[in-house]
């Protein structure tokens, strides 16, 4: 083999930054929000102003009369006149496209209207008169599942095609849309044997993405072809369910999904794309539907949820037992609530080792918006019960908490409540990392200066990520030697494409600036399940390597057919395919594609994890590998007004492998930024069903000026070349908030055991304490959570 021109040694540089910093700086990135087609309508919805009601009679003639509006649809014109099905979802099939007879929340959508532009509709939507019949709702699970409560769905609704690893379990409660069970062990021969037994109930509130881009899609229906622009995760399940709707084969409905400008969970199912497209069904034309901001409030939020927590423990501190009853409030419609209280239900185990484990977890309908993916998973939920009442039995033993948590935290070889045997876990060093680093002293007390006083907390959780899954991926080595990436992976924000580029930069040894990934779009790029669960570095990082030795096996041998050496004999090496330990011979990337014409060489590669769970006992594999963190908060409270500072934070997070130490640091403070408001300020406040601050006027969210003056992260790898990725975009946000209220009890003695933790709440905690007689910290029962002080803890039964 002959040497042709080598490019100087510098595939490693440019590596630190976004591949595509300079669009997202000068405003160049085609979001969803940015794309025109020529011929567009533009739609808005008229949402409903009742949670449960009949509709009686919907009156659109004075709409149809403003000059510019084309096409106005409501529910029945789409069991009428519509030639596809009416409904949709991931798992169930039960949310209509438009309001069919009912409305079952307020803000579901009724009417769309779609005009020449988005002014003319909105003037013809004010001209539509919708009456209805109201009927009584159920706002919380313990109303819905109420003897006598009103049912939102008179007929079971219609199971699809949807994830493996989804279990359905429906109860004989009619507003049980499905349930998850976990059995290990003997539960009620752990509690004999336990020297205490600890009852607590935890709440989380529904909470809202908040995404910087609001939900965009622009549908164009021809006869026999479809095409979706949308910012969606999950181009493919998008694919799939507007195929299922208008009875087309998948190969005829084309999703191209651009970059998003966040999501966090609330663009990974179908949720505004059906309406656009029955609108551009029946206008013959392209049809663009954006929400606005108040319309994100109604369209997906956070599971809210109660959880009671029963937990037996020895004297020494080892938990032997628990049992849990998890009601998730999945709205009026399922989403992906089926499959979300799979995760949080095993959740609320926690990352200890406990011997007998009972655990039911049910998604339950009521009459608000629809609840579905937020990042977390959750597991937010299950991390704020397990995490809280393990601080509160530290306390009842009077233990350090710290000591209590080392005492129960799994370690490999050991099994989680699933059966499955953990392997490379961390807990143990991420949680004594993070007592090191925040300063912990259990014996040191709260420091009080004045009407301030500061003290500190901990947590450590554990997170999966969804298995099984699928993803492929197909990498293009062109004749110049560059490469192209072809994957589904949505780049959301998070750096996935800047991820996929440095791996196969690393792999293939070609520098990033001569790496490209394509636009995702069904019809070109292949694959991938989903971009969400923390799991596109591991499932997409191992199909692209796959495809990459697929190119390399292929260099090798195009490689030999110009030399007299056998394949076996040959090595990649620093961009060029040379003799085994003779680098000097040897040829680049482009004199083999071009010597060889060969045109490019394309490699394909397929990663799919195995697993599952049995759906009676919830025995069987649930994750791949693990995602763990731990997280420790130094807060300081004013006692005056129970505002709540958190001054210093420090997160952990087992990374595996770091591909891109700047990445996952930016990652891990998203994840506090997130994890500080939900603790904090956020919650969705309902009225008889009515949502009370959905606005960014009304609804707070974290800010730079909210953030800890001391941040400290410690992204942990394992230290071998080979390790797995882990991946760390929601891991280190369930720690949050727990840590925080662990630390606002030790500064106070105030324990809330309902999210979130706003200075009212602590302040009405104050007061309770100080009319109790200043009982010391700790020996506290306030208004809103759970009694502190005994053996045996009693705030709600778990049945």
């Amino acid at each position: 083999m002959e040497s042709g021109g080598r490019e100087a040694s510098t595939w490693r540089e440019g590596r630190s930054g976004m591949i595509d910093s300079y669009e997202r700086v000068t405003g160049r990135v085609p979001f969803a929000t940015n794309v025109e087609v020529q011929g567009m309508l533009h739609a808005v919805l008229l949402r409903s102003q009742i949670a449960h009601g009949r509709i009686t009679r919907i009156d659109v003639s004075r709409a149809k009369e403003v000059p510019g509006v084309h096409t106005i649809l409501t529910g029945a014109d789409i069991v009428v006149r519509g030639a596809f099905k009416a409904r949709f979802g991931p798992v169930f099939r039960d949310q209509p496209i438009l309001a069919i007879d009912k409305v079952r929340f307020v803000g579901e959508p009724v009417v769309a209207v779609a005009a020449e532009d988005r002014d003319i509709a909105v003037t013809a939507l004010a001209l539509i008169d919708v009456e209805y019949e109201e009927l009584p709702a159920v706002f919380t699970p313990e109303e819905a599942m109420a003897n006598g409560a009103p049912i939102l769905h008179e007929e079971r609704p219609e199971l699809g095609a949807t994830f493996a690893d989804i279990l359905i379990n429906r109860s004989g409660d009619p507003n049980t849309c499905n349930t998850f069970k976990v059995r290990r062990g003997d539960i009620e021969s752990g509690f004999a044997q336990s020297d205490h037994i600890f009852e607590d109930v935890f709440t989380s509130p529904s909470v809202q993405h908040v995404p910087l881009e609001t939900h965009c899609c622009i549908a164009s229906v021809e006869r026999s072809r479809i095409v979706i622009t949308t910012g969606t995760q999950i181009p493919y399940m998008v694919r799939g369910q507007i195929a299922e709707i208008f009875g087309l084969p998948a190969s005829a409905v084309q999703v191209i999904a651009p970059p998003l400008g966040g999501a966090y969970g609330s663009k990974c199912y179908p949720s505004i794309e059906p309406i656009a497209a029955a609108l551009s069904y029946f206008s013959g034309r392209p049809v663009r539907l954006q929400n606005a901001r108040d319309e994100e409030f109604v369209t997906i939020t956070k599971h809210g949820v109660k959880i009671y927590m029963k937990t037996g423990v020895r004297s020494d501190g080892r938990i032997l037992a628990r049992k849990v009853l998890a009601l998730f409030n999945t709205g009026a419609y399922a989403d992906i609530g089926p499959r979300l209280i799979k995760n949080g239900g095993y959740g609320t185990n926690g990352p200890v080792s406990i011997p007998h484990v009972w655990i039911d977890s049910h998604a339950v309908y009521t009459n608000v918006t629809p609840a579905g993916a937020f990042r977390g998973y959750g597991i937010s939920q299950a991390a704020w019960a397990y995490d809280s009442q393990i601080d509160m039995i530290a306390h009842r033993l009077e233990m350090d908490p710290y000591e209590l948590r080392m005492k129960n935290l799994l370690v490999d070889g050991e099994p989680f409540c699933t059966g499955e045997l953990m392997h490379d876990v961390h807990f143990r060093e991420l949680l004594t990392t993070a007592r090191d680093r925040i300063g912990w002293d259990w014996s040191a007390a709260p420091e009080r200066v004045g009407q301030k006083v500061r003290a500190k907390g901990m947590s450590c959780i554990i997170k999966s990520t969804v298995t099984p899954s699928t993803s492929t991926a197909s990498v293009k080595l062109n004749d110049d030697g560059s490469l192209h990436i072809l994957t589904s992976s949505i780049e959301l924000g998070q750096g996935v494409h800047t991820l996929l580029v440095n791996l196969a930069s690393d792999q293939l040894q070609i520098p990033v600036g001569r790496i490209s990934v394509a636009r995702v779009d069904t019809d070109v790029t292949p694959y991938d399940q989903q971009t969400s669960s923390s799991r596109s570095s591991w499932s997409m990082g191992h199909a692209l390597t796959a495809a990459i030795s697929d190119v390399k096996e292929q260099l090798l041998s195009r490689a030999a057919e110009l030399s007299d050496e056998e394949a076996s004999q040959l090595e990649i090496r620093n961009g060029h395919v040379s003799v085994i330990g003779a680098p000097e011979q040897g040829l680049s990337y482009q004199e083999v594609v071009r010597r060889t014409r060969a045109g490019n060489i394309v490699g394909r590669g397929f990663s799919q994890t195995q697993g599952g769970l049995d759906p009676e006992s919830g025995q069987g594999v649930a994750s791949v590998h693990w995602h763990q963190a731990a997280g420790a908060a130094e807060v300081e409270v004013d006692l005056e007004t129970g505002h709540v500072k958190v001054v210093k934070y420090h997160a952990g997070v087992y990374a595996g492998r770091v591909v891109n130490q700047v990445h996952g640091e930016l990652q891990t403070e998203g994840n506090l930024a997130m994890g500080l408001g939900q603790a904090l300020w956020e919650e969705l406040l309902y009225d008889n069903g009515q949502l009370q601050n959905g606005s960014l006027a009304d609804y707070m969210i974290a800010s730079f000026d909210d953030m800890p003056d001391e941040v400290d992260l410690n992204i942990l790898e394992s230290g071998r070349p080979d390790a797995e990725l882990h991946g760390i975009g929601e891991t280190s946000l369930p720690a949050v908030m727990p840590a925080i209220a662990n630390a606002v009890f030790r500064a106070t003695g105030v324990r809330i055991t309902d999210l979130p933790l706003t200075a009212e709440k602590v302040l009405r905690g104050l007061k309770a304490l100080e009319a109790e007689g200043g009982a010391k910290n700790g020996d506290l029962t306030t208004p809103d959570g759970a009694s502190t002080d005994g053996q045996k803890h009693v705030v709600g039964s778990v049945t």
